[in-house]
């Protein structure tokens, strides 16, 4: 398997490694290589001393400070050793002097002069210099290659220092060193190299991941990146932790990979070599875990004067200077390292003292006060902090980040009890202006039952909790009972009784009849009564007025207008904002879809500056919906699965990016993945019928495409039967096309018919005219089943007019393409053409390519004179090969299985399928069906 950090990946410094080539082929020169430690300058050395182009040159090579025996030159001794043989072949031109190294290298005495008598020390000295360099220019071309040699002795320097002022003719000379050590390499000559080596960047992390892996997922080299800080040898042993595959690597198995042997081992031993002072400033700088500047890190470590301290945890590479006096730990992953090699007593010291060094700044900040008082097991101030920074998250619209705090809280044992019901109270309050995540309704739910509450604040749990079940978890009887039950502890608190209620309100909600539903909002009206809290009744206004858009009551635009412009305070302007999405939301499930897009504008400008995840989220959803519906389909599906990354994945909030992905995927030709969705999407749905309905219109055409009409019939009925419980005849305007075709090709012509009257009456009166389009459809299919091709074409023209006028793109070319069925079967083959080339059109605009090229071959079928595709000799015809490549493939065959049936090479049976694709006008291979190629003779 490929592995980071050793051969044979070497990637990210390729520019680095050949200049280094270039200095070092071009003798006399020198090149420096500075870098902070870990950031592969060993490496870098290790691929120059091995590269090719220094074959012909003698490397002579070593690292200061790991050198095998400690004396005078002891790295310039093992770089000499390990070229013994080198050496000793040419020993017969070794001049006397060299004679001296008899004492530094007594391996070599057989071979070298004699050492020279009555030399004084210094003279030895001098001439050991000489001996070396003689050595080192005397066997040839040759490369000197020292790394860290800021950690020389002073005799390799002195050597070093000589070298660079006066170097060899046939010697390169190339060393590294720590960027900030107390010694940097003398000034260079003109001829020399100077490389800085910085961390690996986020793009650069991917690089080396990809050439190790094959392919890596970007989340996981981002997360990488961020918590090694792309220093080069923590990241290797990271990863080497977490998998050897591209498969397991995964940005959850690294979040919970905890600090690898190999790194708390390096973390040490730097830890050692610093001193106390030092340690303790990289400990402070630790328990902070963000930047700090000289004075905090002094406080957190109880130690003064601390600038020397501070250098030299940044010469180690266990600070990072960040410029303008703040610093912060080398890594996430060196922090995490000297955390954990920090005692228990002392890191609790630290923390107190962070806490206290934070609270008394001018603009204390609360939760990172509460975290430290915390982990210093201080309960009193941790709770009192956690108390503060949940105001002053919600006072800045950030109610994510307040439910996370309180969650938290909620969910530690040391909680007081004098705290735990006000928390939980608060908990409630905010959850449904937030994105609800399960195990936090579950918490609630265990609070509720669990925990001694009073009557009050179970009361208003309750409410708060049933509004997160009705409208993000789709459970509206669970809901409607904690409403209930919380209205029998509320009492006289009757604004919040209304609360509840009014979110029963809205039509969409629940399968009970659309009249239950404003039964339950004339309660909340009739509980409200008196009060005086705007949000309150700005609410049941905004209740009231989706409600009867829901039902596309045409007299509720009037309205509208008298919606407040500029709400004069945060609650009221929420509420008018969640107006305006839910008026966005009804006309668009209505068909008025560019009236939704100004809604929808309308509704982002209010709460512009006011963080508000849950309405984003419903605001989000919608758009995905009409971005679908008016033939946007580019991006669709990627933004869907953004959302989907945003949202609960169990929660309702998931359901119409995955009814849009259903709808999407069905329009590619990939049933099996629109029908996934489509699944997912009506099991998400149960807090919202017109989802349901749609998604069971999306899997009847599923089924319908796939020839299965009886399941098409059983999916058909349960979803009218929705429909109809509700009494909403306007949300079926997607499912009645699809349910009316199906009970045609069963032969239940009275029944669909029957249906047809059914949805007439149910929309009559309406201002819908998604539905309106939808009848003509109908009719127009209806008309057609009974022989009057003819009248029926009309009506799927007028069809396909109504959608287009919406604009709903992929159902007018729907209902374009069986009008052109219909003037065909006619003999009007003018019309047919003009009908199949507008239908072609609109298809293929979308991307619908299975759709384009059927109406193709139609139109081809109409109108035998239309210009062809495809390759001379066979024109836009497949080739006999190419079907029959190509009909195996649409039985999943792969390549080679279909070139061992064939005799041919898989190379081949590729070419013969792209050309096959290239022809039919198909994207890929996974829309290849055997309907496509079943008229093809």
């Amino acid at each position: 398997m490929p592995t980071i950090g050793t051969a044979p990946v070497f990637v990210a410094r390729d520019t680095e490694l050949a200049e280094l080539v270039r200095v070092a082929s071009r003798p006399p020169s020198v090149a420096v290589v500075e870098g902070e430690p870990g950031v592969g300058r060993s490496r870098l050395l290790e691929e120059l001393a091995a590269h090719p182009a220094l074959a012909s040159r003698v490397v002579w090579s070593a690292r200061c400070g790991s050198f095998s025996r400690p004396c005078r030159l002891a790295p310039l001794v093992d770089a000499l050793l390990e070229k013994s043989a080198v050496a000793a072949a040419h020993a017969a031109g070794f001049s006397p002097v060299t004679g001296v190294l008899r004492r530094l290298v007594p391996e070599w005495s057989p071979w070298l002069p004699p050492f020279p008598e009555n030399a004084d020390a210094e003279t030895v000295r001098q001439q050991e210099f000489r001996a070396v360099r003689e050595v080192l220019t005397g066997c040839g071309p040759a490369v000197l290659v020292l790394d860290d040699v800021h950690c020389a002795d002073d005799d390799t320097w002195e050597f070093l220092r000589g070298l660079a002022a006066s170097p060899a003719a046939a010697l390169s000379v190339v060393v590294s060193a720590a960027i900030c050590g107390p010694r940097r390499f003398p000034p260079l000559r003109e001829t020399a190299a100077h490389l800085s080596l910085t961390a690996f960047t986020d793009v650069q992390v991917r690089t080396l991941l990809d050439a190790s892996f094959g392919r890596c997922a970007p989340d996981f080299a981002e997360a990488a990146h961020r918590r090694t800080s792309g220093i080069a040898v923590d990241l290797t042993a990271l990863v080497q932790s977490v998998g050897d595959t591209a498969e397991a690597l995964s940005a959850d198995r690294l979040a919970s990979a905890t600090v690898p042997p190999i790194v708390r081992s390096r973390v040490s031993g730097l830890m050692e070599a610093i001193g106390s002072a030092a340690r303790d400033v990289v400990r402070a700088a630790a328990v902070l875990g963000s930047p700090a500047g000289e004075p905090d890190l002094g406080a957190v470590a109880a130690s003064a004067g601390i600038d020397g301290a501070i250098t030299e945890a940044v010469e180690a590479g266990l600070l990072r200077d960040l410029g303008r006096g703040r610093y912060v730990s080398g890594s996430p992953l060196i922090a995490e390292a000297v955390y954990a090699l920090l005692p228990g007593p002392q890191r609790c010291a630290m923390h107190g003292r962070a806490a206290a060094r934070l609270a008394a700044s001018a603009e204390p900040f609360a939760s990172l006060i509460a975290r430290h008082a915390r982990l210093a097991g201080d309960i009193a101030a941790w709770t009192q902090w956690t108390g503060v920074a949940v105001d002053n998250a919600i006072e800045d619209g950030r109610t994510e980040e307040a439910s996370r705090l309180l969650e938290a809280a909620l969910r530690d044992a040391d909680l007081p009890r004098t705290a735990r019901e006000s928390f939980a109270v608060r908990l409630g309050r905010e959850l449904p202006r937030s994105i609800a995540h399960a195990g936090t309704v579950r918490l609630l739910r265990e609070i509720l039952r669990e925990w001694p509450l009073s009557k009050a604040a179970r009361g208003e749990i309750r409410v708060h909790l049933g509004q997160v079940l009705i409208n993000q978890v789709g459970k509206v009887e669970a809901g409607r009972l904690e409403i209930e039950l919380g209205a029998a502890d509320l009492g006289r608190r009757q604004a919040l009784l209304a609360r509840g209620l009014v979110t029963l309100a809205l039509p969409h909600i629940g399968t009970v009849p659309v009249e239950e539903n404003f039964r339950w909002l004339d309660e909340a009206e009739q509980a409200s009564k008196g009060e005086h809290d705007a949000g309150l009744l700005a609410a049941i206004t905004a209740n009231r007025l989706s409600a009867r858009m829901q039902i596309a009551d045409p007299e509720a635009w009037h309205e509208i207008a008298d919606l407040p412009r500029a709400p004069e305070s945060a609650e009221v302007c929420r509420q008018v904002a969640r107006t305006y999405i839910n008026l966005a939301d009804a006309v668009a499930w209505n068909g008025h879809y560019p009236v939704a897009r100004a809604y929808l504008a309308t509704a982002r400008r209010l709460i512009r500056d006011d963080h508000q995840p849950y309405l984003d989220a419903l605001a989000d959803g919608t758009e995905l919906r009409l971005d679908l519906a008016m033939g946007e389909w580019a991006s669709v599906a990627e933004k869907s699965r953004a959302m989907l990354t945003r949202v609960d994945k169990d929660g309702s909030l998931a359901a119409e990016p995955l009814l849009v992905l259903g709808w999407y995927e069905y329009g590619q030709h990939r049933p099996t993945a629109a029908l996934r969705s489509f699944d997912a999407a009506f099991a998400l749905s149960a807090g919202s019928v017109p989802v349901q309905a749609s998604a069971y219109a999306g899997r009847v055409a599923v089924h319908q495409a796939g020839k299965d009409l009886q399941a098409a019939r059983r999916l058909a009925e349960f979803g009218l039967e929705t429909v109809r419980r509700k009494n909403n005849w306007v949300w079926a305007a997607e499912l009645m096309p699809f349910a009316v075709r199906t009970m045609l090709g069963l032969g239940q012509h009275v029944e669909a018919r029957e249906l047809l009257a059914e949805f007439r009456q149910g929309i009559d009166g309406k201002d819908a005219p998604v539905a309106n389009a939808s009848a003509l459809l109908c009719r127009g299919m209806l008309t057609q089943a009974r022989g009057e091709t003819l009248a029926a074409g009309e009506l799927l023209v007028g069809a396909a007019q109504a959608y287009s006028a919406l604009p709903l793109p992929y159902f007018a070319a729907y209902a374009d393409e069986l009008a052109a069925g219909c003037f065909s079967e006619a003999g009007v083959r003018e019309r047919a053409v003009a009908s199949f080339t507008t239908a072609e059109t609109t298809y293929a605009r979308l991307g619908a390519a299975v759709d384009a090229l059927r109406c193709r071959r139609s139109l081809r079928r109409c109108d035998p004179e239309m210009p062809r595709r495809g390759r001379k000799g066979y024109g836009e015809a497949l080739s006999p090969r190419e079907l029959e490549v190509a009909r195996l493939a649409a039985q999943n065959l792969t390549n080679r299985e279909i070139g061992e049936r064939l005799f041919l090479s898989p190379r081949t049976v590729e070419i013969h399928v792209g050309r096959a694709l290239r022809k039919l006008g198909l994207p890929s291979r996974t829309v290849l069906t055997a309907d496509l190629l079943s008229d093809i003779p």
